[in-house]
């Protein structure tokens, strides 16, 4: 991967493998690294994502011998739910509640940060396989309402 500014006037152009948006939910670019460097993957979740349900996949998938390190979610707009007590799992997808990091209040805007995680993404673990990312809400009447709410999660994993 390679980086080139020449002409002084501190435009670049970035040369290199860079994953793109798939299907509105997975965002961002991948820097090509080797074994051990630091990766970020970054899921949008919105009120309409859902479509009816309590869970859906992100398309995104993390690959076998992914460390995960931290999760960063920012609320940008509050989720509308069945529940005041209802949160966002977001992990391995259809058993995300158990393996996967904790989304506590989204139906609150700001930013909190898990750097647990539990099951299978503790941070001294590597995935043994490649794993399909999900979003799942739960709690009493877990629901989450179309057309309200907006989030941003970044998934920061060491690649093995």
């Amino acid at each position: 991967m390679g980086f080139e500014s020449n002409t002084g006037l501190g435009v670049v152009n970035h040369y290199g493998a860079r994953d793109t948006e798939a299907g509105g939910i997975i965002s961002g670019g991948e820097l090509a690294g080797g074994e051990g460097s630091e990766k970020e993957a970054v899921i949008y979740i919105t009120g309409d994502d859902f479509g009816g349900t309590a869970n859906f996949n992100t398309a995104l998938t993390l690959p076998a011998g992914a460390i995960f390190q931290s999760a960063v979610f920012e609320v940008g707009e509050a989720f509308t739910l069945g529940n005041a007590d209802n949160v966002f799992s977001i992990g391995t997808d259809t058993s995300e509640a158990t393996n996967g990091v904790e989304l506590a209040n989204p139906d609150a805007t700001g930013t909190t940060i898990d750097s647990t995680g539990g099951g299978t993404w503790v941070a001294s673990a590597a995935l043994a396989a490649d794993t399909a990312v999900g979003v799942a809400v739960s709690g009493t009447t877990a629901a989450v309402t179309a057309g309200a709410g907006k989030a941003k999660v970044t998934i920061k994993y060491t690649k093995v």
